[in-house]
């Protein structure tokens, strides 16, 4: 491989524009060439100060990709050790060699991933969950959710992500603020009783505060919610709604009891859902966008659904296991 070739090679490389047999190609010249090695060293040395910049920045944010990389495949498959062909180990040993400025960044964030790992705790449909943390700090969460967090946890931080509804129970430690994730909003408390709904599919995250004291973040503003204060985040729009409840009402699901007000049928189907792991759709979307308030105890999916076709013209039919709410034309007269 000629100098030339080798430079236009590696300039492909920082821009993410190899493939991987020319990345492959590259490595091996440079690691069994060290008169091609020492030139390519000089022919950026020796370039201008804004392009020397611009060659660092690139390799540092190609290098802090593949970190950010990792670290989202640990959260996922935190049980995988094998990396990749190209891992980050083999990003760093060309940075070794090429630009031993970026080396000390790169090990740096390197060895902070290598010694945390991710543990995930999850309630399958139909399922509920309850976790302890190592500084005593209790957590339940409710069907179809999960919590991330770091092996690290309170070491230096106290941080963990939620993806659906959560209970939690936080021990005090003025020092050590207890950070809770969901998406891009951050629930922050130093020792309090709150609850979180935030599944992914759902366009809104809601925090009440049993008791204590809440810092609620979102991309806009924060707030400080007082107990029994309740907090809606709007993802698409990034409103915020705040509203005085009897907290404790919006605890329930703890109990298999679900309490509605004003919500609409298609948003309670999918709760019901959830929490019996069955699969619930519309024929009609009008109907689908009804709204009801009231309480259903822990009983089937069929029984709750009579329960509501009681204040509403509801009918469904259930078929290899799916169940498909119907409007049902004939007793529509009589809830007019």
């Amino acid at each position: 491989m000629n100098k030339e070739k080798c430079l236009d090679l590696f300039e492909r490389y920082l821009l993410n524009q190899a493939s991987d047999e020319e990345v492959a190609s590259l490595y091996s010249f440079i690691q069994n060439d060290p008169d091609l090695n020492r030139w390519l060293e000089n022919e950026i040395k020796n370039s201008s100060p804004e392009i020397d910049e611009k060659v660092k920045k690139r390799m540092l944010n190609h290098i802090q990709s593949q970190i950010n990389e990792e670290k989202k495949t640990k959260r996922i498959r935190s049980q995988t050790k094998q990396s990749n062909k190209y891992s980050l180990r083999w990003i760093v040993n060309v940075a070794a060699i090429l630009l031993p400025v970026v080396l000390m960044v790169g090990v740096y964030f390197y060895s902070q991933t290598q010694e945390v790992d991710y543990l995930t705790v999850s309630a399958g449909m139909g399922e509920k969950a309850g976790l302890s943390l190592p500084d005593g700090s209790k957590i339940s969460i409710n069907s179809g959710s999960k919590v991330i967090y770091s092996t690290a946890y309170n070491k230096e931080e106290r941080i963990l992500e939620l993806h659906g509804e959560g209970y939690f129970e936080i021990s005090p430690n003025p020092s050590k603020p207890f950070i809770v994730q969901c998406g891009d909003i951050k629930v922050k408390v130093l020792g309090t009783v709150f609850g979180i709904n935030a599944y992914d599919d759902d366009s809104t995250i809601s925090v009440v505060l049993n008791s204590g004291k809440v810092e609620f973040i979102s991309p806009r503003e924060s707030l400080i919610m007082q107990p029994n204060d309740r907090v809606t985040y709007n993802r698409d729009t990034q409103q915020i709604h705040t509203e005085k409840v009897n907290a404790e009402d919006y605890m329930d699901w703890r109990q298999n009891r679900i309490r509605f007000e004003n919500e609409t049928l298609e948003h309670i189907m999918k709760v019901i859902s959830r929490m019996h792991n069955t699969d619930i759709v519309f024929d009609d979307t009008q109907l689908a966008q009804q709204k009801f308030t009231g309480t259903i105890n822990n009983v089937s999916v069929q029984s709750a659904l009579k329960a509501l076709s009681l204040t509403a013209p509801i009918r469904y039919e259930v078929r290899n296991g799916v169940i498909t709410l119907f409007e049902d034309k004939e007793a529509v007269q009589y809830f007019k």
